[in-house]
């Protein structure tokens, strides 16, 4: 999992860093998964209306430049939330969104590792709820020219396009050595508003999004690192 890792200070940049979050979260409410050891030490986001966070403050997370991507989890609570996809569907979406985390991080010159150790931070992510998409008016919304225009608005504002689903992720960032608890957050993710092939199906929808998630966990992770945007 919005999945953007730090608020205050340093931890500020980071939290929306590597939880991946950073600008195209839902301003929706979403649950705190009560499954997850970190869910009572959540709060409510304020620099996120309708997001939970929780970090700690006296990690430094600018000695992070090795992470460990474990493979996303399926989040089976009652907060879940599949709607009629099947098992192997959301699967797809777990496993795609791992790949994409662990490329984006690959290519953006990070370390990816499977092995604890000193810098390395073990990020643990959680597909809590795929939310249905649409297809058809999700797209002639985006091209009828009144509906062009509601949309340009939602996504100003970081709302998700008219008849379009999103995706729900939680994530964990642990040290990888102490297992320490640094910073968790629960988000929703939408697709870039006028991303066509993301109104063409729930599962389209779910990937880019999941893209998303992975391109903002690499930039935060710049940020943090104080690499110039690209």
């Amino acid at each position: 999992m919005k999945l953007s890792i730090g608020p205050l200070g340093a931890l500020a940049g980071a939290l929306t860093i590597i939880v991946g979050l950073a600008g195209c979260s839902s301003t929706d409410s979403t649950q705190r998964p009560a499954g997850m050891a970190s869910a009572a030490s959540m709060s409510q986001d304020p620099e996120r209306p309708g997001a939970w966070v929780y970090r700690t403050s006296n990690a430094d997370l600018r000695q992070y430049t090795r992470f460990i991507i474990e493979p996303v989890e399926v989040y089976r609570g009652t907060e879940a939330s599949f709607g009629s996809m099947t098992s192997s569907q959301i699967t797809e979406i777990a496993r795609y969104l791992t790949s994409a985390m662990r490329r984006e991080l690959s290519s953006g010159g990070y370390a990816v590792t499977s092995q604890p150790g000193p810098n390395t931070a073990r990020i643990v992510t959680k597909l809590v709820g795929v939310e249905q998409t649409v297809p058809g008016a999700a797209t002639v919304s985006r091209i009828l020219p009144i509906g062009a225009v509601a949309n340009a608005v939602q996504g100003a504002s970081g709302g998700s396009g008219s008849f379009t689903g999103a995706v729900i992720l939680a994530a964990e960032v642990y040290d990888s050595q102490s297992s320490e608890l640094l910073v968790a957050a629960v988000r929703k993710y939408n697709p870039p508003v006028f991303d066509l092939e993301a109104t063409l199906s729930t599962m389209d929808t779910a990937r880019s999004a999941a893209r998303q998630a992975a391109e903002d966990l690499r930039k935060g992770v710049d940020r943090v690192q104080g690499r110039e945007a690209r």
